[in-house]
């Protein structure tokens, strides 16, 4: 159990930190008004921060920096709302107001945004298209040995995928085919519409009629896929690359590498409300000394997404959360205009 002097000490220690990246002495914090104790105290209580794990020590410095367990009980318990944020609500709501009518406009503005005021990585996913259902397969040639697949939804999305036809297989094979298909995945989900693909049931539905099925199922299951990564928004990849802990040229690449293939989507929270995951709880090399912070949006009950902000450990997370926060509210409300 901390005592509130120690929990005052452990709060101006990372705040310092985060404004400079440099380790905190003692003689420092004894100079912060409400930090009126001294010098003699205030390292008394660095020390027995250290021994509960909450501070460690540097070996270039006698000052201390924040642990991973001090960055937990610091979002867990003392951060605060930063109220300089609000005057930044007003260029939210600019966005909002000028993209009511496209949705996707406003998504990626609004994460534009995000990754400009904090300067760091900003990400959003989703709506999600948990309650999606497949509406209509339909199947366009459009040369001797290429064709079209076009699959809609039920919210009047549309995603196509290419397709080579085989020499020597007829159009109106393929044809009954895809409506076999059509017929099968009528008002699946997706999610479940890619499950009956890779089942041996679907196989069997189609192989009297042919034996090019896989490379059909593969058009299908990455058509599928479309879907969510449309759903995806990325900004401000090169921002977190001004911090110093981008040090090493080999984690800058790792780093993008991960983004491109959108591994970052399995790491960010769910639907609880405000989640910080630090990245050695995620054991991911990658993400070491990186924090993400995400929060969901809600727009009915089966669609949902998430905005996140992806950056140092040493985050300003005052700043950050109430921002989030803010977005995540209207991005809700202008989905259920």
């Amino acid at each position: 159990m901390l005592t509130s002097r120690q929990k005052l000490i452990l709060k101006a220690i990372i705040e310092q930190y985060v404004e400079d990246a440099q380790p905190v002495g003692s003689k420092l914090l004894t100079e912060m008004p409400y930090l009126n104790y001294s010098s003699a105290t205030i390292r008394y209580d660095m020390a027995r921060l250290e021994e509960l794990g909450y501070l460690e020590k540097t070996h270039t410095s006698s000052g201390r920096i924040p642990s991973q367990k001090g960055y937990r009980y610091y979002v867990n318990n003392l951060v605060t709302r930063d109220s300089d944020v609000i005057d930044d609500f007003p260029l939210v709501d600019e966005i909002l107001t000028k993209h009511s009518y496209s949705r996707k406009l406003a998504v990626e503005e609004a994460i534009n945004l995000l990754s400009d005021l904090t300067k760091y990585t900003a990400l959003a996913v989703g709506p999600a298209n948990l309650g999606v259902k497949i509406k209509k397969i339909d199947f366009i040639p459009v040369a001797n040995n290429e064709a079209v697949i076009l699959i809609v939804t039920d919210h009047g999305h549309v995603q196509h995928q290419n397709i080579n036809i085989p020499d020597g297989m007829k159009i109106d094979d393929l044809k009954e085919v895809i409506k076999t298909l059509d017929e099968l995945l009528h008002n699946r989900q997706l999610d479940e519409a890619s499950e009956i693909l890779k089942n041996e049931f679907a196989k069997t539905q189609i192989s009297s009629f042919m034996e090019y099925q896989n490379q059909l199922f593969e058009s299908f299951i990455n058509a599928f896929s479309k879907f969510a990564e449309d759903n995806f928004y990325l900004s401000g990849i090169t921002n977190v690359f001004d911090q110093p802990e981008f040090t090493n040229i080999n984690h800058v690449k790792n780093f993008v590498n991960m983004l491109d293939r959108r591994e970052i989507v399995k790491l960010i929270g769910g639907n609880d409300g405000l989640t910080v995951t630090f990245g050695s709880e995620i054991e991911l090399k990658t993400m070491e000394n990186f924090s993400i912070i995400s929060i969901p949006y809600s727009i009915n009950e089966q669609e949902k997404g998430t905005i996140a902000v992806l950056g140092p450990t040493r985050m300003e997370y005052s700043k950050v959360i109430p921002l989030l926060e803010y977005i995540a509210s209207n991005l809700g409300k202008l989905y259920r205009k």
